[in-house]
């Protein structure tokens, strides 16, 4: 397995939104069974069950009787599909996400630096992050999409692993199961087994989420141990999080006490984030461009404002 880390583009984020529009459709209401009401291979077999049923009036009665069903359910999908274009897709995680990796991928890698130093308070911080792209290729049959981080940000030999949740409608939220912390510490592994000598070797792990409650993490109860609001860190009961996991790869089952160990693992806020960048164009300290930041600042209040809605 060879993996490798990229500098993100600016103009990356569209694209993204666009490729998970691509795999993800029903999300976006835009399924085929969304516009119909039927999934597709209801579609599919329909003319082999009319040509079946043609002798057969009783078959032929239930059909039709489907068919008015589905025509009745016409106007409702329609009102969904209205109030989705209408704002709910600015509020989905993904869009939100790609709007965030493009404002933090414009920015100066030094206040990059100085702004999560704010939020995570840990040792050796290096003094400039660039956000990168995650690349992995391996042999036929390897597993090479055990993960996809949110973001991102590399620098001086430490790399730091964003999961992005938001609140995406009043009932509606994605939360952070013990599998995908796992995720995180595989990657760790893998990058410590590889020969690539330019790939990061200390590690950090932040949660970003609408608010600092636990709720947005799944099972939580179970699994976190305990959480110092000061200091954003989570505690791990690791026996619980191995045991909620289902399947587990051997090469982090015998490592996971030290991993853990050595990977902080940040648990921080919207609203946190958008304070650590006020504080970091203070630190950063460049009047002359004083006006942008403010502006740049006022979009991360804007994006918070929406991750953090109904919540």
């Amino acid at each position: 397995m060879e993996i490798s880390f990229v500098d993100r583009l600016i103009s990356e984020g569209p694209l993204s939104v666009l490729r998970h529009l691509y795999y993800y459709t029903t999300q976006y209401g835009l399924s085929v069974k969304q516009f119909t009401g039927a999934h597709q291979n209801y579609w599919r077999e329909l003319p082999a069950r009319l040509q079946k049923a043609k002798d057969n009036p009783k078959s032929l009665k239930a059909i039709i009787n489907e068919l008015e069903n589905l025509a009745e359910g016409y106007e409702e999908r329609l009102r969904k599909r209205r109030a989705q274009i209408r704002g709910k897709w600015q509020e989905k995680e993904v869009v939100l996400n790609a709007q965030l990796l493009s404002v933090l991928a414009a920015l100066p890698r030094r206040l990059l630096a100085i702004m999560f130093k704010n939020l995570t308070e840990a040792k050796n911080n290096p003094q400039e992050y660039r956000v990168v792209n995650l690349y992995i290729e391996g042999e036929k049959g390897e597993d090479t999409d055990f993960v996809e981080p949110d973001l991102l940000l590399l620098g001086e030999g430490q790399l730091l692993m964003v999961e992005v949740k938001t609140r995406g409608g009043p009932t509606s939220s994605r939360s952070y199961p013990p599998k995908q912390l796992l995720n995180y510490l595989r990657l760790i592994v893998e990058c410590r087994n590889s020969n690539n000598k330019e790939l990061p070797v200390r590690f950090l792990h932040l949660i970003l989420v609408p608010t600092t409650e636990l709720r947005w993490i799944e099972n939580s109860k179970k699994w976190v141990k305990g959480y110092d609001v000061d200091k954003g860190l989570l505690s791990i009961d690791l026996d619980a999080c191995l045991k909620l996991c289902k399947k587990v790869p051997k090469s982090v089952s015998e490592r996971i006490q030290s991993l853990l160990a050595e990977t902080p693992i940040y648990y921080r806020s919207w609203k946190q984030l958008a304070e650590a960048f006020r504080f970091a164009v203070k630190e950063f300290n460049d009047e002359r461009n004083q006006a942008h930041w403010e502006r740049i600042g006022n979009e991360l209040n804007a994006l918070t404002r929406k991750a953090e809605k109904y919540a």
